[in-house]
């Protein structure tokens, strides 16, 4: 069976298998090759075409991507075995790891079940549950005899699955596969290079966008992003705790818009919570901010998020979290943190507020040469 055939019969081109072969190298590069690729957190160009709406699974334009990018890894489907099996070891329905399935069948969907439960289930305690049910126990008194799920007891005492499961092995051919993924890709870009181009100008595009904190004529900020949208500049900073309420670390163009958010703070002691006096909505219960985001499809954000941004560093679609004793929109950069983040730093104080340029003039002068009068503060 061909690589391409799964894409055919989904009435999908050489070109649509070409881009998921290298939306696999990112994602490799990115994630590494035992992660879970949850679609549902990673927002980049790279990965456009999938959709995590449907509540089977992850798609692909429209398609079942789950036998897409199996074949792509040199899994087919054989007699006796055409059922698609995620492994346990992964927690997203929506992963898009061609490593954590496989083909198999409906024991091993069962199996895997069992395993992504940590029940312990072996051929003695199928064997014991099936004597006491055909003895005339009820499978609600074995299931908590036992300490097993209802429907799982159930099943296997009426035969329904289970039957192999002490012969079951989840396959773990790693090597193989990931050999069969690098051979497919360097196939599908040599036989569509037109397609590969295509890719990898959608890709730079969103390489050439540029963080807050990027000022003109560096070269840091800029097109250097996360699988999350984050600078990953941006992070490098963050790691080495910096914290700054200062409207001097941006580029000029920024500095009206940096400027008008921190005035809607009430930015008070170091240690203390900084409410949010701006603007609201459903009924108090969320901030708004107006701060637009590439990686965004609004144009305003919580107000904690943006405080983050403009102190910390710009960290894209990660989630920004207060302390649980803060009050409601705290955005005092101290208080402020991304859970999501293992050993994520805490800052040791604010290093600067400073909320003016010192001179206003002369930059509006640098940033608009042509305009020589009629600026002011």
């Amino acid at each position: 069976m061909s690589v391409l055939d799964p894409f055919l019969e989904a009435s999908l081109g050489p070109s649509d298998a070409m881009t998921m072969a290298k939306s696999f190298q990112l994602a490799v590069k990115f994630m590494g090759r035992t992660r879970c690729w949850c679609m549902k957190s990673l927002n980049h160009a790279a990965f456009e075409g999938y959709t995590t709406s449907h509540t089977t699974g992850l798609t692909y334009r429209g398609r079942d991507a789950r036998p897409l990018l199996m074949a792509l890894s040199g899994q087919y489907p054989d007699e006796g075995r055409d059922m698609i099996v995620r492994k346990a070891c992964c927690r997203s329905k929506y992963c898009l790891n061609p490593s954590h399935y496989y083909w198999g069948t409906k024991s091993d969907v069962a199996l895997e079940n069992r395993r992504r439960r940590s029940i312990e289930l072996d051929a003695a305690l199928i064997q014991k549950l099936r004597q006491e049910w055909d003895a005339g126990a009820n499978a609600t008194a074995l299931s908590k005899k036992y300490e097993l799920p209802y429907q799982m007891t159930r099943r296997i005492c009426n035969r329904e699955t289970f039957e192999d499961v002490a012969e079951t092995k989840n396959p773990d051919n790693l090597a193989e596969i990931w050999t069969h993924v690098d051979q497919s890709i360097q196939q599908l870009i040599a036989d569509h290079p037109q397609a590969a181009r295509q890719f990898e100008i959608s890709y730079h595009v969103s390489n050439e966008l540029q963080c807050p904190w990027h000022r003109k004529g560096s070269t840091k900020h800029k097109g250097n992003f996360g699988l999350m949208g984050e600078c990953l500049d941006c992070m490098e900073e963050l790691q080495k705790n910096r914290c700054t309420v200062d409207v001097r670390n941006f580029d000029y163009k920024w500095y009206w818009q940096v400027r008008r958010f921190w005035e809607q703070v009430d930015i008070r002691g170091e240690n203390e919570c900084w409410p949010w006096l701006g603007a609201t909505r459903k009924n108090n219960t969320e901030s708004i901010a107006y701060f637009p985001s590439p990686f965004h499809s609004g144009k305003t954000q919580s107000a904690s998020r943006v405080a983050f941004w403009l102190s910390r560093g710009y960290t894209g679609k990660y989630r920004i979290f207060s302390k649980k004793e803060c009050s409601a929109f705290c955005c005092n950069p101290k208080h402020l943190t991304i859970r999501e983040l293992k050993n994520f730093p805490e800052p040791s104080g604010i290093e600067t507020i400073q909320l003016n340029h010192d001179n206003i003039f002369e930059h509006t002068r640098k940033a608009h040469t042509e305009e020589e009068s009629g600026i002011t503060e």
